[in-house]
């Protein structure tokens, strides 16, 4: 058994309370930089992104979580991570898995070199670990009822072999994570079908595998550039809109756009329900690269349902301000309503009243058991609109510390908590109602109430009280 499923067994063995604190240089130290045995580079981190990275066959199939898959063609072979939790053992009776395909990495910047796009940079913030993306998975597990949760990479992101910049819209990264799909169904037969979630350009991905795939029972496009000319034309494609931006989209031709992909004659999934969803306002991705799609979609007989939902931002977390482009936390809600057989009308009445969709579990603590919980606590956690992973920093005396999770010594956040009768404050969320289930606290904010943000108890040294993320 491997290091990483021993340590999700024991998760699930954790007591309620009191909760154990991660130390600063536990899963998220910045060490394990160095790529796995037969990598070139280590696509987790920020250099191994920005050159992308080759692996080996044999490099690959050494770890449990790699899926050694290859184009159509079989020109090209690539190494797919994956990062899940559910999938230890077959349920009584096959089930539906939801795959999560992220966007691009944080505060991503491209240009055209050489008729070839280059990442030109991208945020700090982006880097992970494969044992943090293996916590992220438990987390929406577990938060999710136990359903099964796949965090899927994109070639050159997150651990896989690939170049980022150049597989991002592309056919390639289209077919590879096509085949990886099919090899995850093969390595878990259980799994009967994939509620699917795409976010920004993981979006794009998954609408040009509606035409591919009949196992996508559901899929949610949220805030992705499904009509890439139109894209490209108004938002250059992350390197600015107008005619330079056209002659770049020209210039490539081994882009999927979902557009083609509808026309191109494939059958789709007669029985697949799809929700395309994103803010009006958003300043990445404009409104009419996802209508124009859906137009389409319906007419091609696709069962399609539009909806706005408001776009947040998280400056701190990089990028410009009031971009209102974030989204992936509502569109992981309604994955899970899909997943767990919610009918698409009642979906699509939550999103429009603005009702949550993931109501928060466990049993709610008193002011004494939230101060015993966080005071002096190092957490991992997400934080759900947007949603994001970070390292919490509870200092006794009222201070509140948010950190890069593989970069425990840089500050992204410093914000203030405090306990008011039987609720956890911050300078952030406001106050609301702490809940325990099992390893997880949530913090549960608004009217109507709903989750803020998910904690995950790991045991572990509790550190000293007065010691704090650096910058």
């Amino acid at each position: 058994m491997t290091d990483g499923r021993v340590r999700r067994r024991a998760l699930r063995l954790l007591p309620m309370l009191p909760l154990l604190a991660i130390g600063a240089g536990c899963a998220g130290a910045p060490g394990g930089t160095q790529p796995p045995p037969g990598f070139t580079a280590d696509t987790f981190g920020l250099a191994g992104l920005l050159s992308g990275a080759r692996a080996t066959e044999a490099g690959c199939r050494a770890l449990p979580d790699g899926l050694w898959v290859g184009t159509a063609d079989g020109r090209r072979s690539e190494c797919i991570r994956y990062h899940a939790a559910g999938l230890d053992g077959p349920p009584p009776r096959p089930a539906t898995a939801l795959v999560w395909i992220p966007g691009d990495p944080t505060g991503a910047t491209y240009r055209m070199a050489g008729g070839r796009p280059r990442l030109e940079s991208a945020s700090m913030l982006y880097e992970l670990t494969a044992e943090l993306r293996w916590s992220g998975a438990e987390m929406l597990s577990a938060v999710m009822g136990g359903l099964p949760v796949v965090l899927l990479a994109r070639p050159g992101m997150h651990g896989s072999s690939g170049d980022q910049a150049q597989d991002r819209h592309s056919h390639d990264e289209v077919e590879l994570l096509d085949a990886a799909l099919t090899e995850l169904r093969r390595r878990h037969p259980w799994i009967r079908d994939f509620a699917a979630v795409g976010f920004s350009s993981g979006g794009t991905v998954l609408a040009n595998l509606l035409t591919r795939r009949a196992d996508i029972r559901c899929a949610v496009l949220a805030s992705a550039p499904l009509d890439l000319g139109e894209y490209y034309r108004t938002a250059g494609g992350g390197g600015g809109g107008g005619v330079a931006a056209l002659d770049s989209l020209a210039m490539r031709d081994d882009l999927a756009d979902p557009m083609r992909a509808l026309a191109g004659g494939r059958k789709l999934p007669a029985d697949a329900t799809v929700f395309v969803m994103g803010d009006h306002h958003d300043r990445r991705v404009p409104a009419a690269a996802w209508e124009h799609w859906a137009e389409a979609a319906r007419r091609a007989g696709l069962q399609v349902l539009i909806a706005e939902i408001p776009g947040h931002d998280r400056p701190d977390l990089g990028g410009p301000v009031e971009t209102r482009h974030h989204t992936s936390g509502r569109a992981l809600e309604v994955g899970y309503a899909c997943a767990s057989g919610m009918a698409p009308a009642d979906v699509q009445r939550a999103l429009v009243t603005g009702e949550p969709l993931l109501l928060p579990r466990g049993r709610r603590l008193d002011g004494a058991e939230i101060r015993d919980a966080f005071a002096g606590q190092t957490l991992h956690g997400t934080a759900w609109q947007p949603r994001a992973l970070v390292l919490t920093v509870w200092m006794p005396d009222g201070r509140l510390y948010q950190a890069s999770p593989r970069r425990p010594g840089r500050r992204i956040a410093e914000l203030r908590w405090w306990v008011e009768g039987d609720r956890l404050c911050t300078s952030r969320h406001g106050c609301g109602e702490v809940r325990a289930d099992g390893a997880l606290l949530h913090v549960v904010a608004g009217d109507p109430p709903r989750l803020a943000a998910t904690y995950l108890a790991v045991a572990g040294p509790r550190p000293a009280a007065d010691t704090a993320p650096r910058p």
